[in-house]
């Protein structure tokens, strides 16, 4: 679609709106073809990176202003290039720090939860023993090394859920994070 044509549709998708404010929009994209024409861009490439007239023009009768619909528009064509280099940055990033870096942090959980599974064990024994009258010589260290473990268990028990609640949450942002590195690039150049 070139330039007139996209004039012309948007023009018509904003009968609706005041005269000067839809003299100001046809304005603004017009400068916005110009800029582009002027960095070696076709008609064609700005229309596509201005998206659907009917869609832009959604946007303004919403009220969005002319810098803020711009912003966003830009930012979703911006590194979809032939470099990809937001594209590689991922992949690099993930095969040798983030994969590495959240299977860590799941064994750290894992190894928090298996401390605490061994200490509750060995209280249980402890106290058992006591219970059973097995232990019967050094009875104060040994009521003193439940209380230690007791402790290490709460201390374990805190440790674990707040490992799972925050890796699940810290997940979610790097992936969320990937997509848009993916998607949009590594921002401005």
């Amino acid at each position: 679609m070139n330039k007139t044509e996209y004039l012309n549709k948007l023009s018509n998708e904003l009968g609706h709106m005041p005269y000067g404010d839809v003299k100001d929009i046809i304005q603004s994209i017009e400068e916005h073809f110009e800029e582009g024409a002027g960095e070696g861009r076709s008609e064609d490439e700005i229309a596509q990176s201005l998206g659907d007239p009917k869609e832009l023009a959604a946007e303004f009768k919403d009220g969005a202003k002319f810098k803020q619909i711009m912003k966003k528009r830009k930012m979703s064509d911006s590194f979809k290039g032939p470099d990809g280099r937001g594209r590689i940055f991922v992949i690099v990033f993930n095969v040798f720090v983030g994969f590495w870096m959240w299977l860590i942090l799941l064994a750290a959980i894992i190894a928090a939860f298996m401390f605490l599974a061994a200490d509750l064990g060995i209280v249980g024994v402890i106290v058992a023993s006591m219970i059973l009258g097995k232990i019967t010589e050094f009875l104060v260290p040994f009521i003193f090394l439940v209380l230690t473990l007791v402790c290490i268990a709460v201390f374990l028990v805190v440790l674990v859920i707040l490992g799972i609640k925050y890796y699940g949450r810290g997940l979610k942002s790097y992936i969320r994070w990937n997509k848009n590195v993916w998607n949009y690039g590594l921002g401005e150049d």
